[in-house]
């Protein structure tokens, strides 16, 4: 029994240094030194893309900071999310100019009646000889909204053989002075059998303009617009995606097959496919897994497209896909509608970095590491408390920048190896008690057994 206590008190304190032992940089493969200017209580910055290059967990566990003297110190991890496409729709008013189709619009003189606040009651051409059956543009009344504008979403009345037409969009706060936003924006509606071809949306990229003038940019006419809608710029702008080219390779056991695979743990939730050649309408499925041995999991099923009608390339726009950060995907191509034709499609993936707030706490420099196989070594600060005090402070205080500077090896690639016997300290911890529980089983079962065998004994004299 005395040698039973002496080793579960080993395993004790055994998991108990193991608890006590901080993270140091000498734990993670790679170490990035962050540059801080001033004396801010808190830094921020954007994770650089070689992390998710080096990173063994999807959910960024195994990156630290550190200060001058290899202390951790708090930080917290921020995944940007994209705002909704249809943010504050808005609709709003349009006013056709009547003028020849190929007279510029600019030299087309209005009689425009106001109401209140600016807003446009009538609009004519007051011009002698300019008035027409031809639209030459239309006049949009934006001047009740007061934030900028995401995007135009244009509604007009349907042609038996379809509608591609490019326009341009000017704004104006005073309809005399004009500012070119969109030189050309393609719009189409067209009809394949049964797929249907729309791209009805002009970005507008956070314009605030009171009007709008939407005209031909070609010598065509323009469509018999029905309605405008407005969508306004949300709150906090979206930072830009990073992107990455993959390689895709055709499945050999199966048509239509191409896989590719990430080359990090990146949160993608984009993909853009060049199709190989022109006039290629195409239906796609795309899937993804985190291993090689994992069951695919399905994700959208997007009509891909690359045509050219009437003189214009038209190109399927990006995939949204859910969030992932599963590194083996692939496209499903249905060969229904002929394939992709000779090539190979061109893929790239996007992602919206996560950003890294954390406290200046001791001396610099700072240093953000990571890369480790051991689990759960340097675990991020309780982000609660940091969006509290954001959340109070948010009028005087904005915390610092912090640059992220040029890769350096700590442990190198040993360290992302994942140790034979997990050492981490819940594992211990667990492990230290179910050894305790099973010896402590085992003594009361021969103790019991020494027991039987005595009275048994005793019995027999």
């Amino acid at each position: 029994m005395r040698q039973l206590c002496i080793a579960t008190l080993f395993l004790l304190l055994f998991a108990g240094n193991a608890m006590a032992r901080d993270s140091r940089p000498v734990d993670f493969a790679y170490g990035i030194p962050l540059h801080t200017v001033g004396t801010e209580a808190m830094y921020q910055f954007t994770l650089p893309d070689v992390v998710y290059r080096s990173v063994t967990r999807s959910d960024l566990g195994d990156l630290c900071i550190f200060n001058r003297q290899g202390e951790v110190v708090p930080f917290t991890l921020s995944h940007i999310s994209t705002p909704p496409a249809n943010h504050g729709a808005r609709e709003l008013t349009l006013f056709p100019v009547s003028g020849s189709r190929l007279q510029e619009t600019g030299s087309v003189s209005l009689l425009v009646k106001k109401g209140d606040g600016g807003s446009l009651v009538s609009v004519q051409t007051a011009a002698p000889g300019t008035r027409s059956s031809r639209i030459a543009a239309y006049l949009l009344d934006a001047a009740a909204l007061k934030v900028p504008l995401k995007d135009l979403t244009l509604d007009w009345e349907e042609q038996p053989e379809g509608t591609v037409t490019k326009l341009r969009v000017e704004g104006s706060d005073n309809l005399e002075d004009w500012t070119l936003l969109v030189p050309a924006a393609v719009l189409i509606d067209l009809r394949y059998g049964d797929h249907r071809l729309e791209r009805r949306i002009i970005d507008l990229n956070g314009s605030m303009m009171k009007y709008y003038r939407i005209s031909s940019a070609a010598e065509t006419d323009l469509p018999k617009f029905r309605t405008a809608a407005a969508h306004l710029s949300p709150a906090a702008a979206e930072l830009p995606r990073h992107w990455t080219r993959v390689t895709a390779a055709p499945r050999s056991n199966r048509t239509g097959d191409y896989l590719f695979t990430t080359s990090g743990l990146m949160p993608v939730d984009r993909v853009r496919v060049q199709l190989p050649q022109e006039n290629t309408l195409i239906q796609a499925s795309f899937f993804s897994r985190p291993t090689e041995n994992d069951p695919w999991k399905q994700g959208p099923t997007i009509l891909l497209y690359r045509l050219r009608i009437r003189g214009e390339t038209l190109t399927s726009p990006d995939v949204v896909l859910p969030v992932s950060s599963d590194r083996y995907r692939l496209m499903r191509v249905d060969q229904a509608g002929g394939g992709i034709g000779k090539g190979l499609p061109q893929i790239e993936l996007g992602w919206l970095p996560a950003r890294i707030l954390f406290l200046a706490r001791g001396e610099g420099p700072f240093q953000l590491a990571f890369g480790s196989g051991n689990p759960g070594r340097c675990a991020p600060g309780d982000s609660t408390l940091f969006r509290q005090f954001s959340d109070q402070q948010k009028e005087r205080y904005i915390a610092g920048t912090a640059l992220a500077g040029t890769l350096v090896p700590l442990a190198g690639k040993a360290a992302l190896r994942k140790p034979f016997l997990p050492y981490d300290t819940k594992t211990i911890v667990l492990w230290s008690l179910l050894l305790l529980g099973v010896a402590t089983l085992a003594w009361m079962a021969l103790h019991l057994h020494r027991q039987l065998n005595f009275t048994k004994k005793g019995n027999e004299q």
